[in-house]
């Protein structure tokens, strides 16, 4: 299992629990289904299977990217 904490602020460590459950559900509407955890709700659990191909983390690292792209957005 793989942990990525998300935070609003580096220096602060502000957890950044409501753009977590964001990018679960926007990670979920492209077919990537991913768990969160953590005190405050803001690390995604990453469980790839055993049988993890190329393709397969090449999907889970460009979907995450897009989806963190997307919520990082400034409104």
């Amino acid at each position: 299992m793989l942990g990525v904490e998300l935070v609003r602020d580096r220096t602060t460590k502000d957890p950044a629990s409501a753009e977590t459950v964001d990018v679960l559900e926007l990670a979920k509407e492209r077919g990537l289904l991913i768990g969160k955890g953590g005190l405050f709700g803001n690390v995604l659990r990453i469980k790839p299977p055993m049988c993890v191909t190329k393709d397969d983390a090449d999907f889970l690292v460009e979907t995450i990217d897009e989806v963190l792209t997307l919520v990082t957005k400034p409104q």
